[in-house]
């Protein structure tokens, strides 16, 4: 059995950089194009898929696939350079991340499925009402200031994120 790498690391947020809207249409056509003979939704998440946001330097994207296909998947995205660091953040998440020619993490979730959506109504909401980013941003930069490493930053701004998503379902649909 493989050793899984330890999933922490240092992090830091820093301004929104234009950049990342280009950079995360490339990685989305990037990954698309690697799996192309597999069915699979390919989107940029995160807060660097939210303009104006801060946000850590790191390209986020998520893949979508059938259960049955998720192995398929991630030997693939490992061809492109991505280290897998297995199941994080709960069960039915596949995560990978590549720290060499660009910082960018990938997270194989089930096509359609409960994370898939809440990942994509997240970013839509922070897209759609910069009140509630700018309060995601602030407690993005406390917790980066306080902890500097992703598990614990992660579980600092987490009670944010949760009424932030809580906020999103509530929300009238965008027109």
């Amino acid at each position: 059995m493989t050793a899984v790498p330890e999933i922490d690391e240092p992090i830091r947020v820093v301004p929104y950089d234009r950049a990342w809207e280009d950079l995360g249409q490339e990685l989305v056509a990037q990954v698309a194009d690697a799996l192309r003979a597999i069915p699979v939704d390919v989107a940029h998440i995160g807060s660097t898929a939210v303009p104006g946001l801060e946000a850590k330097p790191i390209i986020d994207v998520q893949v979508g696939c059938l259960p049955a296909d998720t192995g398929r998947v991630v030997a693939l995205l490992r061809k492109l350079g991505f280290e897998h660091l297995g199941q994080t953040g709960g069960p039915g998440r596949e995560y990978l991340r590549r720290r060499a020619v660009s910082l960018a993490n990938v997270a194989v979730v089930d096509r359609g499925g409960c994370l898939w959506t809440d990942n994509i109504l997240f970013r839509d909401y922070l897209r759609a009402d910069p009140a509630a980013a700018a309060r995601y941003a602030r407690v993005k930069h406390q917790a980066a200031e306080e902890t500097g490493m992703l598990t614990a930053y992660s579980a600092l701004k987490a009670a944010m994120v949760a009424e932030l998503m809580l906020e999103a379902r509530s929300a009238d649909p965008p027109t």
